[in-house]
């Protein structure tokens, strides 16, 4: 009985974190702040272009898992 409530528990923590993980709007808030950065100069070109990718793979990541959980 505890071993599957602890598995189910588990399972609801990973679906928040792929939720929130996945939400276009967050990743879209994280690209306008690493936007910020460069223009403010805390970071330079080469690392925002790193980070940009890195954020815009992800962005294409969510729109695949919202499209396959419907």
């Amino acid at each position: 009985m505890i071993i599957s409530l602890v598995g189910w528990v588990l399972r609801q923590v990973v679906a928040e974190a792929e939720r929130e993980y996945y939400d276009p709007a967050r990743v879209r808030r994280e690209l306008a702040a690493l936007e910020r950065q460069l223009t403010e100069g805390l970071i330079d070109e080469r690392e925002f272009e790193r980070r940009e990718d890195a954020l815009l793979d992800r962005l294409e990541e969510a729109h695949a898992w919202t499209h396959e959980i419907r």
